[in-house]
Protein backbone atom coordinates (compact mmCIF):
# COMPACT_ATOMS: atom_id res chain seq x y z
CA UNK A 1 0.00 0.00 0.00
CA UNK A 2 1.08 3.38 -1.21
CA UNK A 3 -0.98 6.09 0.55
CA UNK A 4 0.42 8.04 3.81
CA UNK A 5 -1.47 8.68 6.26
CA UNK A 6 -1.54 11.74 8.95
CA UNK A 7 0.60 9.05 11.75
CA UNK A 8 3.11 8.54 8.52
CA UNK A 9 3.45 12.88 8.23
CA UNK A 10 4.24 13.16 12.31
CA UNK A 11 6.85 10.47 11.89
CA UNK A 12 7.86 12.53 9.14
CA UNK A 13 8.19 15.51 10.98
CA UNK A 14 9.62 13.95 14.18
CA UNK A 15 12.33 12.48 11.40
CA UNK A 16 13.08 16.01 9.78
CA UNK A 17 13.33 17.87 13.41
CA UNK A 18 15.84 15.19 14.54
CA UNK A 19 16.67 12.22 12.49
CA UNK A 20 18.79 10.15 15.28
CA UNK A 21 15.18 10.32 17.28
CA UNK A 22 14.47 6.57 18.39
CA UNK A 23 11.78 4.52 17.17
CA UNK A 24 10.77 4.57 21.05
CA UNK A 25 10.74 8.47 21.23
CA UNK A 26 8.70 8.39 17.93
CA UNK A 27 6.47 5.60 19.24
CA UNK A 28 5.27 7.63 22.23
CA UNK A 29 4.61 10.28 20.04
CA UNK A 30 2.46 8.47 17.45
CA UNK A 31 0.98 6.04 20.30
CA UNK A 32 2.39 3.18 18.06
CA UNK A 33 4.75 0.26 19.56
CA UNK A 34 8.28 0.91 18.26
CA UNK A 35 8.40 -2.56 16.38
CA UNK A 36 5.48 -0.90 13.98
CA UNK A 37 7.47 2.59 13.85
CA UNK A 38 10.20 0.76 12.24
CA UNK A 39 8.18 -0.97 10.00
CA UNK A 40 6.47 2.10 8.48
CA UNK A 41 9.78 3.96 8.76
CA UNK A 42 10.81 1.01 6.82
CA UNK A 43 8.06 1.46 4.43
CA UNK A 44 8.62 5.12 3.55
CA UNK A 45 12.56 4.18 2.91
CA UNK A 46 10.81 1.63 0.11
CA UNK A 47 8.42 4.33 -1.31
CA UNK A 48 11.50 6.71 -1.79
CA UNK A 49 9.78 9.41 0.64
CA UNK A 50 12.87 8.94 2.97
CA UNK A 51 15.75 8.79 0.75
CA UNK A 52 18.78 9.10 3.84
CA UNK A 53 19.33 10.23 6.86
CA UNK A 54 22.27 13.11 7.53
CA UNK A 55 23.89 15.02 9.33
CA UNK A 56 23.37 19.17 8.94
CA UNK A 57 27.02 20.62 9.54
CA UNK A 58 27.29 24.26 10.47
CA UNK A 59 30.09 25.43 8.71
CA UNK A 60 30.09 28.38 9.86
CA UNK A 61 32.12 26.69 12.88
CA UNK A 62 34.97 26.10 10.91
CA UNK A 63 37.70 28.67 10.09
CA UNK A 64 39.16 29.46 6.81
CA UNK A 65 35.74 27.73 4.87
CA UNK A 66 34.30 29.58 1.50
CA UNK A 67 30.54 29.21 0.74
CA UNK A 68 29.10 30.40 -1.99
CA UNK A 69 26.25 30.71 -4.46
CA UNK A 70 26.45 29.97 -7.28
CA UNK A 71 24.08 31.36 -10.28
CA UNK A 72 24.27 29.67 -13.51
CA UNK A 73 22.00 30.52 -16.38
CA UNK A 74 22.56 27.53 -18.55
CA UNK A 75 21.54 27.83 -22.34
CA UNK A 76 18.02 26.74 -23.36
CA UNK A 77 17.27 22.61 -22.57
CA UNK A 78 20.82 22.30 -20.82
CA UNK A 79 19.24 22.75 -16.79
CA UNK A 80 18.30 19.30 -16.37
CA UNK A 81 22.05 18.10 -17.51
CA UNK A 82 24.10 21.02 -15.24
CA UNK A 83 21.55 19.99 -12.53
CA UNK A 84 22.96 16.28 -12.92
CA UNK A 85 26.11 17.07 -13.88
CA UNK A 86 26.91 19.44 -10.30
CA UNK A 87 25.15 16.81 -7.99
CA UNK A 88 27.96 14.44 -7.40
CA UNK A 89 30.94 17.18 -7.39
CA UNK A 90 32.97 17.32 -4.07
CA UNK A 91 32.23 20.65 -2.45
CA UNK A 92 28.95 20.91 -3.85
CA UNK A 93 25.86 20.73 -0.55
CA UNK A 94 22.56 21.58 -2.73
CA UNK A 95 21.59 21.96 -6.22
CA UNK A 96 18.37 23.44 -7.69
CA UNK A 97 17.22 24.04 -11.22
CA UNK A 98 14.35 25.97 -12.17
CA UNK A 99 11.79 26.03 -14.56
CA UNK A 100 13.56 29.26 -15.88
CA UNK A 101 16.65 26.91 -16.86
CA UNK A 102 18.35 28.37 -14.14
CA UNK A 103 20.59 26.37 -11.91
CA UNK A 104 21.47 27.31 -8.59
CA UNK A 105 24.62 25.58 -6.58
CA UNK A 106 25.60 26.63 -2.85
CA UNK A 107 29.11 24.97 -2.76
CA UNK A 108 31.75 24.96 -0.09
CA UNK A 109 34.74 25.73 -2.17
CA UNK A 110 37.86 28.38 -2.34
CA UNK A 111 37.57 30.59 -5.45
CA UNK A 112 40.39 28.81 -7.56
CA UNK A 113 38.15 26.04 -7.54
CA UNK A 114 35.30 26.98 -8.10
CA UNK A 115 36.24 28.60 -11.18
CA UNK A 116 37.68 24.74 -12.01
CA UNK A 117 34.10 23.25 -10.86
CA UNK A 118 32.90 25.66 -13.64
CA UNK A 119 35.01 25.21 -16.26
CA UNK A 120 36.03 21.67 -15.88
CA UNK A 121 32.50 19.91 -14.92
CA UNK A 122 30.19 22.02 -17.62
CA UNK A 123 30.98 22.95 -21.37
CA UNK A 124 30.33 26.34 -22.59
CA UNK A 125 27.51 25.47 -24.92
CA UNK A 126 25.94 24.46 -21.57
CA UNK A 127 26.49 28.44 -19.61
CA UNK A 128 24.84 31.44 -20.92
CA UNK A 129 26.18 32.80 -17.79
CA UNK A 130 26.62 32.71 -14.34
CA UNK A 131 27.04 35.20 -10.99
CA UNK A 132 28.93 33.87 -7.69
CA UNK A 133 28.15 35.44 -3.93
CA UNK A 134 29.61 35.10 -1.08
CA UNK A 135 27.48 33.53 1.73
CA UNK A 136 27.68 35.05 5.35
CA UNK A 137 25.12 32.87 6.55
CA UNK A 138 22.48 30.15 5.80
CA UNK A 139 19.58 28.24 7.53
CA UNK A 140 18.21 24.62 6.34
CA UNK A 141 15.54 24.02 8.20
CA UNK A 142 13.91 20.91 6.14
CA UNK A 143 9.84 20.71 6.12
CA UNK A 144 6.90 18.17 5.23
CA UNK A 145 5.44 21.50 3.84
CA UNK A 146 2.24 19.94 2.28
CA UNK A 147 -1.08 17.85 3.65
CA UNK A 148 -1.18 15.98 0.88
CA UNK A 149 1.26 12.94 1.21
CA UNK A 150 -0.36 11.41 -2.06
CA UNK A 151 2.77 9.19 -3.75
CA UNK A 152 2.84 9.36 -7.51
CA UNK A 153 3.26 6.06 -10.01
CA UNK A 154 6.86 6.14 -11.44
CA UNK A 155 5.54 5.59 -14.85
CA UNK A 156 1.98 8.05 -15.53
CA UNK A 157 2.04 10.12 -12.34
CA UNK A 158 -1.32 9.56 -11.30
CA UNK A 159 -1.80 9.03 -7.63
CA UNK A 160 -1.07 5.55 -6.30
CA UNK A 161 -3.98 4.09 -4.21
CA UNK A 162 -4.35 0.79 -2.29
CA UNK A 163 -4.37 -1.18 -5.65
CA UNK A 164 -0.97 0.00 -6.32
CA UNK A 165 1.63 -2.30 -7.42
CA UNK A 166 5.51 -2.74 -6.62
CA UNK A 167 7.88 -3.65 -9.16
CA UNK A 168 11.58 -4.82 -8.53
CA UNK A 169 13.70 -5.03 -11.81
CA UNK A 170 16.84 -7.60 -12.34
CA UNK A 171 18.67 -4.64 -10.74
CA UNK A 172 17.35 -4.55 -7.11
CA UNK A 173 15.29 -1.32 -7.81
CA UNK A 174 12.04 -0.91 -6.32
CA UNK A 175 8.98 1.04 -8.55
CA UNK A 176 6.09 1.76 -7.03
CA UNK A 177 3.07 2.40 -9.91
CA UNK A 178 -0.83 2.70 -9.63
CA UNK A 179 -1.95 -0.29 -12.29
CA UNK A 180 -0.41 -3.59 -13.91
CA UNK A 181 -0.38 -1.42 -17.23
CA UNK A 182 2.58 1.13 -15.94
CA UNK A 183 4.13 -2.57 -14.22
CA UNK A 184 4.60 -3.78 -17.87
CA UNK A 185 5.95 -0.81 -19.04
CA UNK A 186 8.29 -0.38 -15.98
CA UNK A 187 9.41 -3.90 -16.59
CA UNK A 188 9.49 -3.09 -20.91
CA UNK A 189 11.64 -0.09 -20.23
CA UNK A 190 13.79 -2.24 -18.05
CA UNK A 191 14.78 -4.34 -20.21
CA UNK A 192 15.14 -2.14 -23.55
CA UNK A 193 17.34 -0.47 -21.42
CA UNK A 194 19.23 -3.72 -20.40
CA UNK A 195 19.65 -4.63 -24.18
CA UNK A 196 20.90 -1.53 -24.96
CA UNK A 197 23.52 -1.52 -22.41
CA UNK A 198 24.37 -5.40 -23.50
CA UNK A 199 24.82 -4.55 -27.08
Amino acid sequence: MAELDSTDAVILELLLDDARRSFREISEEVDLSPPTVSNRVDRLRDLGVIRRFTVDVDRTKFADEDECLVVIDTRLAHAEDVFSQLQDVDGVEHVFYTVDSTVVVKAVLPPAELRSLLTDTLSDDQIEDYHVTSILGSSWQPQLGTDDLTIECTICGKPISEDGQKVEVDSGDLYHVCCSSCAEKIVEQYESLKQAADE
